[in-house]
């Protein structure tokens, strides 16, 4: 089956990184972690740089990063962190980095999500493609926790409530605790290139409502109305189509290998 460019996308950062987003925080937040909420707090991208020494690939990649975010004009910043500080041992094991090649640099998004995952090296093309719109950021952080996405894709000049599907999903006891619903208007300039990759139709007169399984694969698009049992198939058949039994690995192809009623 051929992949969408969301699918290319969220799979390169698989490829690059390991994360896992759902570990509590405990404690008095580290160098780095406070460095993440005071980015989140500006609206701002940050660079994290996970190093084991001060080598050459370790400099060559401060270096490339500088120099790119120089000109991003206010956008992001950059922050450094030895794997090996014990101050900074949980927020390693946060993003699963304990195998990863090093130097590895991670993107996160002024919500959280990781954009972009660059081991060993990084270029200018790495850090201007790491921005990403905000639903895409969105989808993003949910599939990166492990949860499925509603993303919900309203007309322009749309002020309707969303699908009553939506709502049935979410009301649900076996799908609810699992689900997020991400939702923006198809003519939000914003989102055009997301649209894109996702292969949705921004001139579109009726909502669109993609669904999105972790790690980002899409299996549904509902035009218009749809239900709960209607989602129930496509997620079974999702189940079946990736591999026996749903299982394509760890915690299978949904949170916990179970997307639907046993």
């Amino acid at each position: 089956m051929r992949q969408s460019r969301w699918q290319c996308a969220v799979g390169m950062i698989a490829l690059c990184v390991l994360v896992g987003m759902s570990s509590a925080q405990t404690g008095s937040p580290s160098a780095a972690e406070t460095a993440l909420q005071n980015a989140a707090r500006n609206g701002q991208y940050l660079f994290l740089i996970f190093y084991k020494e001060e080598d050459a690939a370790t400099q060559a990649m401060k270096t490339t990063l500088d120099a790119a975010l120089a000109r991003q004009g206010g956008r992001c910043q950059a922050f450094t962190v030895r794997v090996n500080d014990p101050s900074e041992k949980a927020l390693v094991a946060r993003y699963g980095l304990s195998r990863a090649p090093m130097p590895i640099a991670l993107a996160v998004a002024p919500n959280g999500a990781i954009t972009g995952g660059f081991p060993l090296k990084i270029t200018e093309q790495d850090v201007a493609g790491a921005f990403v719109s905000p639903g895409m950021a969105a989808c993003l952080k949910v599939t990166q926790a492990r949860k499925l996405v509603l993303l919900c894709v309203r007309p322009a000049g749309s002020t309707e409530a969303l699908p009553a599907g939506i709502n049935e999903v979410k009301a649900d006891p076996q799908y609810g605790p699992v689900t997020e619903v991400v939702t923006f208007r198809a003519d939000d300039a914003a989102e055009a290139g997301f649209l894109k990759m996702l292969e949705l139709n921004p001139k579109t007169n009726v909502p669109l409502t993609a669904v999105l399984v972790p790690p980002g694969q899409r299996i549904a698009v509902f035009e218009g109305a749809f239900t709960r049992e209607q989602f129930d198939q496509q997620i079974k058949a999702s189940q079946q189509g990736c591999c026996p039994g749903g299982k394509c690995g760890p915690g299978g192809c949904c949170p916990g290998g179970n997307c639907g009623p046993n």
